[in-house]
């Protein structure tokens, strides 16, 4: 086990300096990542941009000492981390001591409730749990909550269920935890994905301070735009090795709104009328007084703070949750596209996932293969869906909805970890519902998306 308990020797600069040859997974047939050297300094703020599958996922696992993987996958290269070198070959993979590379660098993973340990009643023991296994005092337990909360304004938090948050206040309460052991690295994998404006300025805010205070920030994402005024480093991510990124490198062009149907005499598909909406044991209703109509070739955006009832608004169109008051009328199939696609893939190839429960001999199971090519997904078929990259992995997810062609398509914040491709996916399966006579309601934080999107947006408070 490599010893990691020592901090960096005064005089050297860089906290992490990485010089990677190459990287290659176990049984790959060619390097996911070659030639890359990079270095962070204490207080840097480092932006990677790639689309999806470019490896940025890979790099951030590399970083934060989980890859490669013993006995499986090839390196080769050199990592010095608080003063210490670590090398490695075609021929020797050092085990690595995870826990004490932990305390040096943090990754945050794109899924943040992968951070979380699910076994805490309360925010408030969530954000202490690890402090807590390493024997911290309760008295500065409490007054690390304290200092946690107030940072990101996660007070109003502190005595809810973390598996009853939404996705963007988990993203939150991830980033509070992980910040509790002070790394001199945080790794962040898409931080800004799913997070309303609100949340955004804070996670943006809470940045800022850990670099005041000396962190190393390293951001992996989608594209550079949200980073380009702060950043020190600017990297764009393609064939394996990185490249400096050209003002407004990633950005993704998105196709123009669907023309507005007229939907006067159009048939209503889904009508919300003076319902309410909430949960066993809340103290008070998720939503109250809800009208709502989504006519037959309409798509509608849904906007609102995280923790305003989005989900629960879409889960009630999906006749997944009940009304405590009002009506909820579906006039034909509803399908939706979950915010965590893990949640809707089981199977092991996409094609078994996406014909999973088609009646054999049936015209939906017929139309498994347009599916996957209307996705861009057929050359996956026989992948494991858990083996993509989390673009594709989401494409899969809607797959498994769109080849039941529901009349009604729910879709909750449908561009998380999409890249430029699996947008322009995206948006052709919606034209195409909308096309058929159907009808799309979506939640998003994504201003561009939105706004490219959706005819009308239906504001949550």
């Amino acid at each position: 086990m490599m010893d990691m308990e020592h901090r960096a020797c005064a005089g050297i600069t860089a906290v992490l300096h990485l010089r990677l040859e190459s990287f290659r997974y176990s049984e790959a047939h060619s390097e996911t990542l070659r030639e890359i050297e990079m270095e962070f300094s204490p207080g840097s703020l480092t932006v990677i941009a790639g689309d999806s599958g470019s490896g940025k996922s890979t790099l951030g696992g590399v970083l934060a000492g989980m890859l490669p993987r013993p006995g499986a996958d090839q390196c080769e290269g050199t990592v010095t981390l608080a003063g210490q070198r670590i090398d490695y070959s075609p021929e020797h993979s050092p085990r690595i001591d995870i826990a004490g590379w932990a305390s040096h660098v943090g990754l945050l993973p794109q899924d943040a409730s992968l951070y979380l340990s699910r076994i805490r009643q309360t925010v408030a023991e969530e954000l202490v749990f690890a402090r807590e296994n390493e024997g911290m005092p309760r008295e500065q337990m409490t007054e690390l909550i304290t200092q946690l909360s107030t940072r990101l304004s996660l007070e109003h938090l502190l005595e809810r269920d973390p598996a009853k948050l939404s996705g963007g206040q988990e993203h939150l309460v991830a980033l509070a935890a992980l910040s509790a052991a002070k790394p001199s690295i945080i790794v962040l994998d898409e931080p800004l994905a799913g997070l309303d404006s609100k949340a955004t300025k804070a996670v943006t805010s809470m940045i800022t301070k850990l670099r005041a205070e000396g962190t190393a920030i390293v951001v992996l994402s989608r594209t550079t735009e949200s980073w380009e005024a702060e950043a020190d480093a600017l990297w764009n991510l393609a064939d394996g090795t990185l490249r400096p990124a050209s003002e407004g490198a990633g950005s993704t062009a998105l196709p123009s709104k669907p023309r507005r149907p007229s939907i006067a005499a159009a048939k209503p598909l889904l009508d919300f009328a003076g319902v309410q909406l909430g949960y066993k044991g809340a103290s008070a209703p998720v939503i109250s007084n809800l009208d709502l109509e989504v006519r037959a070739g309409e798509c509608v955006g849904l906007a609102g703070a995280n923790g305003t009832g989005k989900t629960t608004l879409l889960k009630a169109a999906a006749g997944l949750i009940k009304p405590t008051a009002g009506k909820v009328r579906v006039a034909g199939d509803a399908g939706m596209l979950l915010q965590n696609p893990s949640d809707q893939l089981f199977e092991r190839t996409v094609a078994r996932e996406v014909s999973f429960g088609l009646p054999k001999k049936s015209i939906q199971r017929d139309r498994v293969p347009l599916v996957l090519a209307q996705l861009g997904l057929e050359s996956f078929a026989q992948t494991h869906p858990y083996e993509l990259p989390a673009s594709a992995r989401r494409l899969v997810a809607l797959a498994t909805v769109l080849v039941r062609e529901p009349q009604l398509l729910l879709l909750d914040e449908p561009t998380e970890a999409l890249d430029s491709a699996g947008l322009h996916c995206l948006h052709g399966a919606i034209d195409s519902v909308l096309e058929r006579g159907g009808a799309v309601l979506f939640s998003s934080h994504d201003e561009r998306f939105m706004s490219s999107t959706a005819h009308r947006v239906h504001q949550l408070s």
